[in-house]
């Protein structure tokens, strides 16, 4: 693809559990972002972290060989660029030694951010440009991790990261086949006595209807939602909980692709309790997410740097390289 623009472009890199991601944007006339260029890899960073504690060696070499070629894209395109890692490696007792070797071999200096970050950078990049009196509840459920924020206009109020995700729970209960009623049964128990040890019971003035902003929600809101509505309500998505849990992996995968069919059932237990928890009912889906909040945050750096460029006053970061350049 070729990239002539003498406007600026932004790259975010979000390394997740299940997948490595690129996005390329630039600032559009209106305000907004073009992006130029996307990018995934499912080559599974979070393989071996939340079974053994450690990220395998073979997946460090598929993240390696990924952002090698992401770096490359960023370079050659000459992107302000931040590389952000999630749970899996928040978690993974090679840590260091995984982002030594990313840093020596792409240039990249990968960043591992909080929960409370990850949950920051969701919300901005779901609700940027959202009028400042509107209340929102995001929920995203990523592999490893869930994040909630309670927010008004495109400011948070309230960030929650729980250690519940759809890998994990897969892991951890064994539900790529077909789940029993018993077994079903001790997973919600399970999750809801984690939920209540997290969560608050009762926040006031909780919007009645979630933004669901990961992979996982819109896949599970597409399979509950009846044809016509606008996302899933409560009713439905323990509906679709049920019969996901009685479908073999074979039947799973004619509505799914594979690495989805394997941790669904998980998924969509886990977001339908935390939809009940809070009292919630519907869940609409979105498209944006933490890429979109780590784009938004580069353009109001980038913004800043220039205002003060013009100014004369040093820019303190370069514009190429890593967040931490």
């Amino acid at each position: 693809m070729v990239l002539a623009t003498p406007r600026p472009l932004f790259a975010a890199i979000d390394v997740g559990t299940n997948a490595a991601r690129l996005e390329m944007a630039r600032l559009g006339p209106g305000g907004g972002l073009e992006r130029v260029l996307k990018e995934r890899e499912a080559i599974c960073p979070g393989e071996g972290v939340f079974a053994r504690g450690a990220m395998s060696s073979e997946a460090v070499e598929r993240l390696v060989s990924t952002l090698r070629r992401y770096a490359a894209l960023c370079r050659r395109h000459d992107a302000r660029v931040r590389a952000v890692a999630t749970s899996a490696l928040r978690e993974a007792r090679n840590q260091t030694k995984v982002l030594r070797r990313v840093r020596e071999e792409t240039g990249l200096e990968l960043e591992v951010v909080s929960g409370e970050e990850e949950a920051r950078l969701i919300c901005l990049g779901v609700l940027h440009r959202t009028p400042v009196w509107e209340r929102s509840l995001l929920v995203d459920i990523g592999g490893g991790s869930t994040e909630i924020v309670l927010a008004t206009g495109e400011q948070p109020q309230g960030l929650w990261s729980l250690p519940l995700g759809a890998v994990r729970l897969t892991q951890h209960f064994d539900t790529s086949a077909e789940v029993p009623s018993a077994q079903l049964r001790r997973m919600r128990e399970d999750i809801d006595a984690r939920l209540r040890e997290s969560l608050p019971g009762f926040v006031p003035r909780l919007p009645r209807v979630a933004l669901g902003s990961s992979g996982t929600i819109r896949a599970v809101v597409e399979f509950a939602a009846r044809d016509g509505e606008e996302g899933a309500s409560r009713e439905e998505l323990t509906r679709a909980v049920e019969t996901l849990a009685r479908m073999s992996p074979r039947v799973r995968r004619e509505y799914f692709e594979e690495r989805r069919a394997d941790i669904i059932v998980a998924g969509a237990l886990l977001l339908e309790r935390v939809v009940r928890h809070l009292g919630v009912e519907r869940v609409l889906a979105v498209k944006r997410g933490l890429r979109d909040g780590v784009l938004a945050d580069l353009v109001r750096e980038g913004l800043v740097s220039r205002l003060r460029h013009a100014e004369g006053v040093p820019a303190h970061r370069r514009a190429t390289g890593s967040r931490g350049a």
